[in-house]
């Protein structure tokens, strides 16, 4: 399935407490392992801001992890004029966040089947998500 990986995975890769770290890890190889994966440099910038803002992890950090965990095995889509048309319609017919509008327009642009998300607000959308233990 061709899946397009939201912030807060990465950020849970990168600040994940030791209680938490076996299943988020194992969660992540299995997408790697079964699915194509897909992500877009908004996410990239919310990562390391979030990890930051919320987690203290310095940029450097982030990048590393961005650099080593992510982009060896995550296609980067670029955004597009046409992913932020898709977008306008998607905020104002479901009331999404601009960024989560983001997230989805990148998604039907480019045929993707699901979101890897915790973020529930997605689920007002014909839209599939997928999450640990879901």
């Amino acid at each position: 399935m061709k899946l397009f990986i939201d912030t807060n995975l990465f950020v849970y890769l990168l600040t994940k407490t030791p209680e938490d770290e076996r299943k988020i890890i194992e969660f992540y190889a299995e997408l790697m392992e079964n699915h194509d994966l897909y992500t877009s440099p908004l996410v990239l910038n919310e990562t390391i801001h979030v990890a930051k803002k919320k987690y203290s992890v310095p940029y450097e950090l982030s990048i590393e992890f961005i650099d080593e965990k992510v982009l060896p095995y995550v296609e980067v889509l670029p955004l597009t004029v046409f992913d932020y048309l898709t977008a306008r319609r998607i905020i104002t017919e479901y009331n999404l966040r601009p960024s989560d509008a983001l997230h989805v327009a990148v998604i039907e642009n480019n045929g993707l089947q699901a979101i890897v998300s915790e973020d529930e607000d997605f689920d007002v959308l014909p839209l599939k998500r997928v999450w640990l233990g879901g």
